[in-house]
């Protein structure tokens, strides 16, 4: 009698030790790692860089909110990752690195949003990087700063020659939440990392170029707002 359950509880030790093997495989992270660039420059906080329209500036600052991400499969199948949430600082090198939880390294795109969905906006007080007091919220009824980017140009009429850009709005026609989509042409499942560049000229240079001595700063949602979120949503390329 002992030694059958002996070998029942060896038999049931092995099926749950195999369980928990198949339920740990079933699971993996996907390294994504994100490169400032102004242009086809890497960013650094000490150089000057020219925009579209001749204007020069220094960054000093770039902040910007990703989340709702989700992966697309070799069969074409889009799945969500759950409270998928980042702030990326680019002052900040712990910040540009995504662990991205996945069930296979498979994939074929990626695709997320820059910002903060409405319902985040309007559920109270957040924690982790959604808590207030990272800096990037305004109030109750405005909600989350999705995207800022500060700096200097000779050009800003601005005390100290500094130009802020705070980009917000969750609802009706002053939303500024943009989706972005990657094709994927190479193998994560080798590597198990992605290498995205992010580049912060675009927030100047795209549909509405963006002139920093005609405005200086953007604070309120709004048309300005909308039209820079317009441009920087295409600052994200596969490198």
């Amino acid at each position: 009698m002992l030694i059958r359950l002996a070998l029942i509880m060896i038999v049931m030790a092995g099926i749950c030790k195999q369980t928990f093997s198949q339920s740990i495989a079933g699971k993996t992270k996907l390294s994504v790692k994100i490169e400032p660039m102004v242009g086809e420059k890497k960013w650094l906080i000490d150089s000057t860089y020219v925009n579209a329209l001749g204007e020069p500036f220094s960054i000093d600052k770039c902040l910007f909110y990703l989340s709702n991400f989700e992966w697309k499969s070799t069969s074409g199948k889009w799945s969500k990752i759950p409270n998928s949430y980042y702030l990326v600082n680019i002052a900040d090198s712990s910040s540009l690195q995504i662990q991205l939880p996945l069930q296979t390294l498979a994939i074929k795109g990626l695709r997320f949003m820059i910002g903060v969905d409405s319902a985040k906006n309007v559920s109270g007080i957040q924690q982790g990087v959604l808590d207030p007091a990272r800096g990037m919220f305004w109030t109750w009824n405005t909600g989350y700063v999705m995207a800022k980017l500060e700096g200097i140009s000779a050009v800003s009429i601005m005390p100290g020659k500094k130009f802020t850009y705070h980009i917000g709005g969750f609802s009706g026609e002053q939303n500024v939440t943009k989706m972005v989509e990657l094709i994927l042409d190479i193998n994560v499942g080798k590597q198990q990392k992605l290498f995205i560049q992010a580049d912060l000229l675009k927030w100047f240079n795209g549909e509405n170029p963006l002139s920093i001595a005609a405005n200086p700063i953007c604070h309120v949602p709004g048309k300005l707002a909308k039209q820079i979120a317009n441009n920087y949503q295409f600052q994200f390329r596969i490198k």
